[in-house]
């Protein structure tokens, strides 16, 4: 039987190491001074608002389910880590409060300044993967209620018939080597009537956009999943200067009954290689014709 590995000298390495983020954080990319420059719109302000939103970001990076299990509960008292609460502890509903006044834009702005800083150490001068800076982008659900909604919620109906609320954005994150940095996420948004809510793809290239306009050159190739086989998405990459790497599943495409065929005559290049139990094949061929005017029906 293996020995437990939550050893004092674990808890002793995990104290050093969040200390270290902690100090990282302050002297580097100055999170903790940003905080306290954001807006407080309360009209009473019994707990500053640093000694909530600090908790509440460390607690998030450490993966806490719960606010209750860190504001609420009796035995949170020894789960709090040292430090990080200073005080009067903040009850639940405080912390929601603050939370809901905070302008998002504010937030989106210090995550912009950080991924400024962290180009301009330059981070990510050896790429993530094979010397090139790569990055993947899918949908994300946040979550979902038939109870609860807000003005920017979308609907749709669940297997009951009940009208489901829910929030999902699009996340532009680094793939390959640690560390992973999520570039930034963009919410699509409801539409009035009979229309259909805003799709993945559209709020896809709202921030590849938006990204190319506040970063520059942030990464060097986008990967993504079948979906996003859309010419007007693969045009804005073109037109950010990224290069794609894009999932092809749908053996009845055109694209791929070429490649098969020209694989089948021994164009290109093949490689086989053992990754635990898979067996992988990796060909290389170039000079594809493909029209880019096509869109997913």
């Amino acid at each position: 039987m293996l020995p437990h590995k939550h050893t004092k000298e674990g808890v002793l390495n995990e104290k050093l190491a969040l200390k270290k983020l902690l100090t990282y954080m302050k002297s580097v990319y100055k999170i903790p001074q940003k905080i306290k420059g954001l807006s407080d719109e309360r009209k009473r302000k019994p707990i500053p608002l640093f000694n909530i939103v600090m908790p509440v970001l460390i607690f998030l990076m450490l993966q806490y389910e719960s606010f209750h299990t860190i504001f609420s509960a009796p035995e949170s008292m020894e789960k709090r880590p040292k430090n990080c609460i200073r005080g009067k502890i903040p009850k639940v509903d405080a912390v929601r409060d603050l939370l809901s006044r905070i302008d998002p834009k504010e937030i989106e702005e210090i995550h912009a300044q950080t991924i400024d800083v962290l180009k301009r150490n330059r981070v990510f001068r050896e790429g993530t993967i094979g010397g090139y800076v790569a990055a993947g982008i899918d949908g994300v659900e946040l979550f979902s209620s038939t109870k609860k909604s807000c003005p920017d919620c979308l609907s749709r109906k669940n297997g009951t018939g009940k009208t489901e609320y829910f929030h999902r954005s699009v996340v532009c994150m680094t793939v390959g080597k640690s560390p992973h940095v999520i570039f930034g996420q963009e919410m699509l948004k409801p539409r009035d009537g009979s229309e259909k809510d805003e799709g993945e793809l559209t709020g896809a290239k709202r921030l590849i956009r938006r990204l190319k306009k506040r970063h520059g050159h942030f990464a060097d190739v986008i990967v993504a999943d079948a979906l996003y086989l859309n010419a007007p998405f693969i045009n804005t990459l073109k037109e950010c200067g990224l290069e794609t790497v894009i999932r092809l599943k749908d053996e009845r495409r055109l694209l791929f009954q070429d490649a098969e065929s020209m694989f089948q005559r021994d164009k290109g290049r093949k490689r086989s290689f053992r990754k635990g139990k898979k067996s992988i094949e990796v060909w290389d061929l170039s000079g594809f014709e493909i029209d880019l005017t096509w869109t997913i029906s």
